[in-house]
């Protein structure tokens, strides 16, 4: 057997392999999207015809926006994803420089300290935090009249969420693949630490922020249990939890406009994810060398 058909052979099995996986994973999106757009709901359980649209159309998708406040889920979405994107980045991105460049005593044990903490389930913290977000609402609203943060707040939804390990360790490792000469000629220019960070470090792991934001972003967005206990307000309510009440609630008998708001709220991270995957890749790919 020839080194050339050997080769063609293991490409095959790889792409093979490839496709098989792909197929495997978008096939509820698929299947999802297919009901969604399609009027006549009469084929959506049989295969494999569910997978391709009967009578094609954008019923369903009319019905979610205006039989449900879609509207209004979608802003709190968006408020909520947008801080908490911005105040992981800038805690991960602070916490990360000393961790890769400065030199202390207990640098290493804090770090693993830091990174022990992604061993633990997220539904450690729940009770936790729900009684210190109670009692800081408490103080806030007794010593301005004004619950800021606290129970049924969007900063009670994000808060919580933005010092994590995994935004920390990958800005540390990005930080460490920048090369020591460009910290010391910053120094040589007399700037300080915090100036060698946001004008140099920072603009040069421009990647690295890009990933961490986007994985935020997914996180944020598609974020259920921590919103549904913390939001009683259903004008508060972001995308997946008001979506889940309504949708399994009085419209639970319709598949197809349950399909719909699925497609709905997945969209706009998929939008997002395709303009910015070549960040994505090339941020995952520094920090992990």
């Amino acid at each position: 057997m020839s080194k050339s058909f050997t080769r063609a052979l293991e490409l095959t099995g790889q792409y093979a392999g490839l496709i098989a996986f792909t197929i495997f994973t978008t096939f509820p999106f698929i299947w999802a999207t297919s009901v969604a757009i399609s009027e006549d709901p009469s084929n959506i359980w049989l295969f494999p015809g569910a997978f391709l649209p009967t009578d094609p159309g954008l019923m369903w998708f009319k019905r979610v926006i205006t039989d449900i406040p879609f509207k209004d889920y979608l802003l709190n979405s968006t408020i909520i994803s947008f801080w908490t994107i911005i105040f992981t980045v800038i805690i991960s991105v602070m916490a990360g420089y000393p961790l890769a460049r400065l030199r202390f005593p207990g640098r290493g044990l804090i770090f693993i300290g830091i990174i022990a903490t992604m061993m633990l389930p997220s539904e450690v913290a729940i009770i936790p935090n729900f009684v210190t977000l109670k009692h800081i609402g408490d103080f806030f609203e007794a010593a301005i009249g004004y619950k800021l943060i606290g129970l049924n707040t969007f900063a009670g939804v994000y808060l919580p969420t933005v010092a994590g390990a995994f935004g920390i360790f990958l800005m540390k490792q990005a930080f460490e693949q920048i090369p020591q000469d460009l910290i010391d000629a910053a120094r040589v220019d007399g700037a300080k630490e915090l100036q060698i960070l946001w004008r140099v470090m920072v603009p040069v792991s421009a990647p690295s922020i890009a990933a961490l934001a986007i994985f935020t972003l997914v996180n944020a967005w598609n974020e259920f249990i921590w919103s549904g206990i913390v939001l009683t307000s259903r004008d508060k309510y972001p995308l997946a939890v008001g979506m889940f009440n309504d949708l399994t609630g009085p419209f639970a008998v319709s598949t197809s406009m349950v399909m719909a708001g699925i497609v709905l709220s997945v969209l706009p991270v998929l939008i997002f994810f395709a303009f910015t995957q070549r960040y994505f890749i090339s941020g995952l790919d520094g920090a992990v060398k």
